[in-house]
């Protein structure tokens, strides 16, 4: 289904807020409480032997109403409600896994701007091992019901009932026996204004550092700056932070606190790469075997594992996605250099970006210095992740005709997700957008000069092969 799908007698929703991992769009034109009400009642349709559903909101001025009308939803269908407010993905996912829910619905547009929200669900389906986030064709399969001409009349039955629980204290606790710091640490926290709020700090001091934390306070306007650790304009506050509070290093999250950017003592962010070398390194002390990581990893750190013999795969990029290649491949450690990094040996198999920033302070606190632990990782010249602009409804298929140019033209490629192109000095990579109108492209190589060889060669490609490269595209990689 492409567009807006009409149903009559009731609203227009345009289908393509469902997304292959989640559900996000402009609230209220494309995504409100109507959508979300039908989307909760889809759920329970969809999911029956579902009984005990967690519900978490973000910090978005609508998120309250969004969760109203999924709590309403979840009631009218009979189901008990685990209600937590305002809560990141954190304690979301622990909830599930600690307490053994069947199911949840976190309402959030992650990273994206104040203007979005959206729903992430999860379930236990029946006779499965774990509660899994509904992904890809079971999504399609709600959107389809969603978008039917079902009407939700209130339950005949049994009427459910909420029950509201404050989560921290207990996650708080179990967290902090997980981790063993070598010595305690000066901290600065940028919780973005976004559902982490002071939960960050409250383990950390638990653990007896020092810390401050900014923009701490829930605020849905994000005021400061958007709340995308991973963009560099928005690290200015927590580098600011850092230099007044002479720390250790920081850790920035965003809304839903399933990301998560480390800043050393000199003020720099540490690259998504960097982080799952070092994180990699010390999951490996304690086990080998295999790694996942998503399509954008630097071939440094593909070069120093396979100096290790360490088996690794390409996943999709989305955590869902690095989820399911982490049990497939009995993996012991996987992330995305969008800063997204999960631990299997160590804690429940779910985006907890708090979790990730304690295991990134215990590598801290086994250094001297993190600026020149960072300074002697092996780096290859890299560019800044080039956007390209793609209706939702036309990006996956210009990959796909993308995909098949570069087979007709015998390239050397992996296509997980999209297009990684090997070259002799370096590669290039093109690929949908999980979360917005666009195709995402980045280029890498072993110098400068070759960067600028493959930068300027793969743009000419792409363009042969009817991609829309822009003016502005040269102009973002330095090329005129």
């Amino acid at each position: 289904m492409q567009g807006l799908t009409l149903r009559k007698n009731y609203m227009t929703i345009k289908s393509t807020i469902f997304r292959p991992y989640d559900i996000r769009g402009i609230y209220p034109q494309e995504f409100n409480e109507d959508v979300a009400y039908r989307v909760s009642r889809s759920f329970c349709q969809k999911y029956r032997s579902a009984k005990k559903i967690i519900v978490a909101q973000d910090t978005r001025l609508s998120s309250p109403i969004i969760a109203n009308a999924i709590i309403r939803g979840l009631v009218d269908a009979g189901k008990q409600v685990i209600d937590i407010g305002i809560a990141p993905d954190p304690l979301f996912y622990f909830m599930i896994f600690n307490h053994k829910l069947d199911g949840g619905i976190m309402i959030s547009a992650s990273h994206n701007p104040k203007e979005y929200n959206g729903l992430m669900l999860s379930v236990k389906k029946p006779g499965a091992k774990m509660v899994l986030d509904i992904i890809n064709d079971d999504l399609f399969k709600l959107r389809d019901l969603v978008l039917s001409d079902r009407k939700w009349p209130a339950s005949r039955g049994k009427i459910g009932k909420v029950i509201k629980i404050q989560p921290e204290k207990e996650y708080l606790d179990y967290v902090a026996r997980k981790i063993k710091l070598a010595r305690p640490l000066k901290i600065v926290i940028d919780s973005s204004n976004g559902a982490c709020g002071f939960l960050p700090e409250k383990i950390f001091k638990k653990l007896g550092c020092d810390v401050k934390t900014i923009n701490g306070e829930f605020d849905g306007t994000f005021p400061n700056h958007l709340p995308d650790p991973y963009l560099e304009e928005n690290l200015s506050d927590i580098k600011k932070a850092m230099r007044q509070y002479k720390a250790d290093c920081g850790f920035c999250f965003d809304t839903d606190g399933d990301r998560v950017a480390l800043i050393d003592e000199r003020d720099r962010s540490a690259s998504g790469d960097f982080c799952m070398l070092m994180l990699a390194r010390e999951v490996l002390k304690k086990k080998k075997g295999p790694i996942i990581h998503d399509m954008r990893i630097s071939k440094a750190v593909l070069d120093e594992l396979a100096k290790q013999k360490v088996p690794t795969f390409f996943s999709i990029c989305h955590h869902n996605a690095v989820i399911e290649e982490i049990i497939k491949r009995k993996a012991v450690f996987g992330g995305e250099i969008t800063l997204h990094f999960l631990f299997p040996l160590d804690y429940y198999l779910c985006d907890d970006a708090v979790f990730a920033a304690l295991k990134l302070a215990e590598v801290v606190s086994r250094q001297s210095s993190l600026a020149k632990y960072i300074d002697s990782l092996p780096y290859y010249p890299l560019s800044p992740e080039i956007f390209v602009d793609a209706p939702d409804d036309k990006k996956y298929q210009m990959i796909a005709d993308f995909v098949k140019y570069l087979r007709k033209n015998n390239y050397d490629f992996v296509d997980v997700d999209g297009a990684r192109i090997n070259l002799k000095h370096g590669w290039a990579l093109m690929r949908a957008s999980n979360t917005g109108p666009m195709i995402k492209c980045r280029f890498e190589a072993d110098t400068k000069e070759h960067l600028l060889e493959i930068e300027k060669e793969m743009l000419g490609v792409f363009t042969m092969a009817g991609l829309p490269i822009t003016e502005k595209l040269y102009q973002d990689l330095g090329l005129r």
